[in-house]
């Protein structure tokens, strides 16, 4: 399985943010009389954005109407950029994580937290996120560094059985490099998932901002809600697998494996 695609990200992240409301003009209010007459009839009255508009307008007011579109157009832009972003980082993590520790006594191999290793998102998720203004870089700094340190509690905790069937009776003195059968990761529990759960995840996002930032909540809460949404999809969609597991045989001539382990190759999660 491939790592959540970016138009995927993207998309439920939008639709999330355009179901939020938002108004642009933020907190606008009809100043009366003077106001209407400021504008001409058919300034008053343009068509309305689609629904799907990630800013909405508060009144038919050209002006209103033109700026929810523009903004929203380069908001959709980032949006589409950070989650491209997001699934590239989740792929290269694929190519590179490893089971590196697992006790194998029989045929059940045991992971316990702290046996997966791989490389932290940030960098890569920085490598290909929106950066051409000071704000961009900003959020694609505090997003990258909250979904980055989530990932990692995740890996961290992972825990779960892998088995090896031939380890059973192995007749040998050691059992030879054997990969484990492929288990569906969504088998596996994590302590530290909870950090990519959309309010942790979305309040990391706020806290390594260290700002206010404009439309920071949207933003940080939408795509929060859609790497959750992805990430469980993931979960269910990929499999352990080629885990070389190997040890010392119990009883010779032919007997379980008893406190083996194994040989940490990248590319586990596939």
């Amino acid at each position: 399985m491939t790592a959540p695609l970016g138009t995927a990200l993207s998309q439920t992240a939008k639709l999330n943010f355009a179901g939020q409301g938002v108004r642009l003009p933020v907190n606008w209010r009809d100043m009366g009389p003077l106001y209407q007459r400021a504008f001409t009839p058919a300034e008053q009255q343009t068509q309305s954005n689609a629904p799907t508009n990630l800013f909405h307008e508060p009144t038919l007011n050209r002006y209103h109407t033109g700026a929810a579109r523009t903004v929203g157009r380069s908001m959709e832009r980032y949006i589409d950029g950070i989650c491209a972003a997001i699934a590239d980082a989740i792929a290269k993590w694929m190519k590179m994580a490893s089971v590196s520790a697992l006790t194998i006594n029989g045929p059940i191999g045991t992971l316990l937290p702290g046996g997966v290793t791989g490389p932290p998102l940030e960098p890569f998720i920085l490598a290909k996120a929106p950066r051409a203004t000071e704000m961009e870089k900003k959020y694609s700094q505090a997003i990258a560094q909250a979904v980055s340190n989530g990932w990692q509690k995740w890996q961290q905790g992972l825990g779960g059985v892998l088995n090896y069937p031939s380890f059973a009776a192995a007749p040998m003195p050691m059992a030879p490099p054997t990969p484990n059968t492929p288990a569906p990761l969504v088998t596996f529990g994590s302590s530290g998932e909870s950090a990519l759960t959309p309010v942790p995840l979305k309040n990391a996002m706020r806290a390594a901002l260290q700002e206010d930032g404009q439309h920071a909540g949207a933003l940080f809460e939408a795509v929060a809600q859609s790497v959750y949404s992805h990430f469980q999809t993931f979960k269910t969609s990929t499999v352990v697998s080629s885990v070389m597991g190997t040890g010392p045989v119990a009883v010779a001539p032919s007997g379980p494996v008893a406190g083996g382990t194994v040989i940490p190759t990248p590319g586990n999660f596939v």
